[in-house]
């Protein structure tokens, strides 16, 4: 193999995988979006009559989390197999987000801490 032929090889290495991080980029920017929504709704309860509220609230936050399900779902197919280690600085920051949006609506609904199996249900996270 020629020096040129390595280098072709190369750039076609460096172009599928920066496909692959501008589809996984696509994806993220929809979580971020809906976390931004989840966020500003429940935002609102620390407004003065945002406790009356409370309960409608937490229910569109639910209904907001099921959009989240759909997109970690869309997120899972985007990532190749066993590769995940290479791409998680993509999702890292708004699943974190999210996390902390799902221990909020958690503690409105029971005033308590939230478990991680809690979480993962909520977010549609497999254990594993």
């Amino acid at each position: 193999m020629s020096i040129s032929e390595m280098f072709v090889t190369l750039q076609g290495v460096l172009t599928a995988d920066q496909n692959i991080r501008e589809e996984i980029r696509k994806v993220v920017q929809t979580l971020e979006q809906t976390a931004r929504e989840i966020l500003m709704l429940l935002q609102r309860v620390h407004q003065g009559t945002g406790f009356q509220d409370i309960p409608k609230k937490r229910q569109k936050a639910r209904e907001h989390f099921g959009a989240v399900k759909t997109q970690r779902a869309s997120l899972k197919t985007k990532i190749p197999a066993d590769q995940c280690y290479r791409f998680h600085e993509h999702w890292r920051l708004v699943i974190q987000c999210l996390v902390f949006l799902a221990a909020f609506v958690v503690y409105l609904e029971t005033e308590t801490l939230v478990t991680q199996e809690a979480v993962t249900e909520i977010l549609g996270i497999e254990a594993d």
